[in-house]
C-alpha cells in the first residue's frame, strides 16, 4: 500500500474527507493539531450546567443538509419546528407589540430579498433599502448571518448562498455530532502542521513531529489560518491559491451564554430576541435555550464583536448584561448563575468565524474552488460554492475533494 492522502483537520471539511477515503478503501491520515475533533464545531461540556455549541449550531438549509442523515444516524437531537412567533424585539423601552414585529419581519426581508437579487459585487450596504427605525436589528441580523459588518462583505458573494428556510437547531450539540461521525477515523490529535512540499508525483508534509510522506494533501484550515502563513506551501499554485485567501477572511463572530435559574416570563415562549438600546446604530440578539436548563445566548458579530473579544471575556458579557438590564431590569441579574464566553479571534487554529467573500472577489471565491492545484487541495465551508459559511458546506466540500482526489492517484 502506497503513501496515504493526508489530511489537515479534524473539523467537518476534514471529517467529510476522511470519510469519503474510507468509503472508497483510499489510505488516508487526518492531522489536527488541536487535542479535540470538530474544529469549529465545538459543543462544550464544561462552564454551564448544560452543553452549548461555541461554534456552528443549526442545521441550515435541513431539507438538503446531508448530515441531517447523520445526526438521525448517530442518534442527535435537534427541533424541527418553532414555535408560532418566536421573535421578540425590545425597542423604545418596551417589548414591541404584534404589529411592530410584523414591520420588523418585513424590513429584515426586504434586506435580504435585495442582496439576493442585487448582483452587484459591491458592499451590502450600497444594495439596501431604508430599513427606518429597524435599521439596528437588520444590520445585527445581516452581521450575524454573514459572519462580519455589511460593509465588508460583497453582495453578490452572499447571495451564491442557497438559503432553502429550513434550520433546525442541534440541541445535543452540532460539534459533539462531528466528534460521533469521527470514531473509528484514522486521526492524530496534537499533529501541527508547519509546511507542505509538493514535487511532481508526491508531497511530504512537516510537522511539528517530523517529516511525512503523502500521496496528496487536502488542506482544511480556516481561510485566516492560510492566508495569514499558517502553513508555508513551497512555490506552485496551492502557494498562489493560498496567497489569495485573505480575499474570503474569516469574520468575526463571537457569543456570550448566560446560564439561569429560570427564564424571565415574557421569554417562555420566545427563541430569538432583539434589544434596540436608545442611541446605538446595532441591535443586541439573544438566543433563548428553553427547557431544564435555561439559558440566554448573545450572538455578535463584526467590529463590535472584535472590540469585545480584545477587550477581554469581563467586557463580553458587561455588554451583554448591560443590554438584558435594559429590556429586563437589574433583577434580571439576580437569574444568572454561570457565564461563559468564546474566543474564535484569538484561536491560532482558526481566528475567526466563518468566511465571506470581501466586495470585489465574489467572482474570486467561484474561480478558486475548482482551481487545479495539483496534489495539494483545499477543502472547507469557504470552498462550498452555495453552502458556504456552514459546517454541511465544509463537510461537502470534504467529500467532494477527497472523491477528485481519489481519481487523481487512482
Amino acid at each position: 500500500m502506497g503513501d496515504p492522502i493526508i489530511i489537515v483537520g479534524a473539523g467537518a471539511a476534514g471529517i467529510g474527507a476522511a470519510l469519503e477515503c474510507a468509503a472508497r478503501g483510499v489510505p488516508y491520515l487526518v492531522l489536527e493539531a488541536s487535542h479535540r475533533i470538530g474544529g469549529r464545531a465545538y459543543t462544550a461540556t464544561a462552564g454551564l450546567l448544560a452543553p452549548w455549541d461555541h461554534g456552528c449550531h443549526w442545521l441550515h438549509c435541513a431539507d438538503e443538509n446531508p448530515l441531517v442523515a447523520w445526526a438521525d444516524r448517530l442518534g442527535a437531537t435537534y427541533r424541527t419546528e418553532d414555535l408560532e412567533n418566536p421573535f421578540q424585539v425590545w425597542t423604545g423601552g418596551a417589548f414591541a407589540g404584534a404589529e411592530d414585529v410584523t414591520a420588523y419581519n418585513a424590513a429584515v426581508t426586504a434586506a435580504f430579498d435585495a442582496i439576493e437579487q442585487s448582483g452587484r459585487d459591491v458592499p451590502i450596504p450600497q444594495v439596501l433599502p431604508e430599513a427606518g427605525r429597524w435599521r439596528p436589528s437588520v444590520r445585527m441580523i445581516i452581521a450575524l448571518m454573514a459572519g462580519n459588518d455589511a460593509e465588508s462583505i460583497s453582495a453578490s458573494g452572499y447571495a451564491d448562498y442557497r438559503d432553502t428556510e429550513h434550520n433546525w437547531p442541534v440541541l445535543s450539540g452540532y460539534g459533539a455530532l462531528i466528534a460521533a461521525m469521527a470514531q473509528g477515523l484514522n486521526i492524530r490529535t496534537g499533529v501541527a502542521v508547519k509546511a507542505i512540499h509538493q514535487r511532481g508525483t508526491g508531497t511530504s508534509v512537516t510537522t511539528d513531529q517530523g517529516k511525512l510522506e503523502a500521496a496528496g494533501v487536502i488542506v482544511t484550515a480556516s481561510t485566516n489560518v492560510l492566508a495569514r502563513g499558517g502553513i508555508h506551501f513551497n512555490p506552485g499554485p496551492a502557494a498562489d491559491l493560498a496567497f489569495g485567501l485573505d480575499r474570503v477572511p474569516c469574520g468575526i463572530y463571537e457569543k456570550v451564554a448566560f446560564a439561569l435559574d429560570t427564564l424571565p416570563p415574557e421569554m417562555a415562549q420566545t427563541r430569538y430576541l432583539s434589544i434596540q438600546q436608545s442611541g446605538l446604530d446595532l441591535a443586541v440578539n439573544f438566543q433563548i435555550m428553553q427547557g431544564e436548563n435555561p439559558m440566554m445566548l448573545c450572538h455578535v458579530a463584526g467590529k463590535t464583536a472584535h472590540t469585545l473579544v480584545m477587550a477581554g471575556p469581563d467586557a463580553m458579557a458587561d455588554y451583554a448584561r448591560a443590554a438584558l438590564v435594559d429590556a429586563f431590569g437589574a433583577q434580571i441579574l439576580d437569574r444568572i448563575t454561570a457565564t461563559a464566553t468564546t474566543n474564535w479571534t484569538n484561536d491560532p487554529l482558526v481566528l475567526g468565524s466563518y468566511s465571506q467573500a470581501l466586495p470585489g472577489s465574489a467572482q474570486f471565491r467561484r474561480d478558486m474552488i475548482n482551481r487545479d492545484t495539483g496534489r495539494v487541495a483545499f477543502a472547507g465551508e469557504a470552498f462550498s460554492l452555495n453552502w458556504q459559511s456552514t459546517a454541511h458546506g465544509a463537510y461537502a466540500s470534504g467529500r467532494s475533494v477527497a472523491g477528485r482526489m481519489a481519481t487523481l492517484l487512482s
